[in-house]
């Protein structure tokens, strides 16, 4: 069955939230819960349980419309953006930090140049 235009900007609205909810730090493992489980807490504080298993959310428009559709919820979107993060990091080593470069040296003519530039620009705001 082909997806129509409003169900394919419905899945779209649906991923743009689940990023915002992965970049608010609203995803969480589950731990000690089945495999794949994952804890959502939406932008009201209330909090759904996720299988990015078996792609289940305990949310009403999970239950209602996306079993309908075929598609997936934005927290049950959100709990797989964090599970294939998760999951692409676990096999790479941790990267070392990256040095921080040299403060830039200048001459003393160059730093001369500066203060008078900077000087000129203070009497010609202050006149």
């Amino acid at each position: 069955m082909a997806m129509t235009a409003k169900q394919a900007k419905a899945v779209a609205e649906r991923y743009q939230k689940a990023v915002e909810l992965v970049e608010q730090g609203r995803v969480f493992r589950l731990y000690g819960g089945g495999e794949g489980d994952y804890v959502v807490v939406n932008g009201d504080g209330v909090a759904y349980l996720v299988n990015v298993i078996s792609g289940e959310c305990a949310c009403p428009d999970a239950q209602y419309r996306c079993s309908k559709l075929g598609i997936l919820c934005k927290h049950a979107l959100a709990a797989l953006i964090v599970h294939e993060r998760a999951e692409k990091g676990a096999g790479e080593p941790p990267q070392p930090p990256a040095p921080e470069p040299e403060p830039a040296r200048l001459s003393r003519i160059e730093v001369d140049l500066m203060e008078e530039e900077q000087a000129r620009r203070l009497l010609e705001h202050l006149f």
